[in-house]
């Protein structure tokens, strides 16, 4: 019998997760799998505890296929804990986040039961998903180096990020209003004070940027953002035609505030490409571009530091980065023959 690996937050939503966590491990099983669940630890702790999972081929220990239950969060963490490993497994996906942007961009049912999910998952049609690495430089050094899987990105939209973390930090210390107070709020207030304060503060930067060792130069731009995968946030697509599994990432510069709403107007999942009707209207858009391999020189004279995310999560703050992809490094099960709807 096939040995999966569960790795699912039974806590999560105040501890509604976990009748939803048991009905999924039951149909696994169901479904011939023999199920092991691991549970989520804080701190980064679920990569080594996965790691150590997969490691172990003992008799009746050998695991052959993680399913990560959650959101964007608990996939990255599952992959990293499989690249961390000394075998290559394949990562299935039961989406249970907020924006679920890798269950969107391979095309990986979304519905409230799991069954269809897990039927993509026990079906075994693989992905080679391409991951992508970025240091963050210092004296021309690596400082700091992480994996990411949906996308990188330098300025405003970091910043949010930034401020939506201090702001979770806060809520998390109130009860109540932890309780009331969810994760998208917390965005949407970090978003609209961040908005704000872009009137009074200074927050576009240039960028030059080496793709391929092809050099471009991004001037006075509010935000830079680098996608391994298709959609962003939940809804929308700033690179319809990347791919997964290219050996490329998409460059996505914005220009300012106006470009930033045309973009997420224009680049919603749901419609067709408005490029052209947008230029009839006289709004113009930077252009994104695709490479394997980018180094970042950030330029912003009045806050030199400038602030990074990646997938979604606060990161850091710096200059100077480094960006690399690592081809067809990720087994994921995917529907076979999806077509991503906004391709037309």
């Amino acid at each position: 019998m096939k040995r999966a690996l569960l790795v699912a937050n039974p806590t999560a939503q105040s501890g509604k997760a976990m009748a939803r966590v048991a009905r999924a491990k039951q149909a696994l099983g169901a479904r011939g799998l023999e199920v092991a669940l691991l549970a989520t630890e804080p701190g980064g702790r679920t990569v080594g505890a996965i790691t150590r999972r997969l490691d172990d081929v003992a008799p009746g220990a050998r695991v052959e296929l993680v399913v990560a239950m959650g959101g964007d969060g608990t996939f990255a963490e599952a992959a990293k804990g499989i690249l961390a490993s000394s075998r290559r497994v394949p990562l299935a996906l039961l989406p249970a986040g907020t924006a679920n942007d890798q269950a969107r961009s391979l095309g990986i049912p979304l519905d409230d039961d799991p069954g269809a999910a897990i039927d993509v998952a026990c079906a075994g049609h693989l992905t080679r998903l391409d991951v992508g690495e970025v240091r963050r430089l210092e004296g021309g050094r690596a400082a700091d180096e992480q994996l990411f899987f949906d996308s990188v990105g330098f300025g405003f939209q970091a910043e949010v990020l930034k401020k939506r973390g201090e702001d979770r930090a806060r809520v998390a210390q109130v009860p109540l209003l932890r309780d009331l107070y969810r994760d998208y709020a917390v965005y949407a207030g970090a978003l609209v004070d961040s908005y704000l304060k872009s009137f009074v503060e200074p927050t576009k930067m240039s960028a030059e940027v080496i793709a391929d060792g092809r050099t471009v130069v991004l001037d006075a731009i509010m935000d830079l953002v680098v996608k391994n995968t298709a959609v962003y946030g939940g809804a929308w697509v700033l690179a319809r035609d990347g791919r997964p599994d290219d050996g490329k990432v998409e460059v996505v510069p914005f220009a300012g505030r106006r470009e930033l709403f045309s973009k997420l107007m224009s680049d919603l999942s749901a419609l067709p490409p408005l490029d052209d009707d947008l230029e009839i209207l006289g709004v113009e858009r930077s252009r994104s571009f695709s490479a394997s391999h980018i180094e970042i020189v950030l330029r912003r004279p009045a806050r030199p530091d400038v602030c990074a995310q990646i997938d979604g999560e606060d990161w850091c703050q710096g200059r100077h980065f480094r960006v690399d992809v690592l081809p067809n490094a990720l087994d994921v099960v995917t529907p076979a023959g999806f077509a991503p709807p906004w391709r037309g």
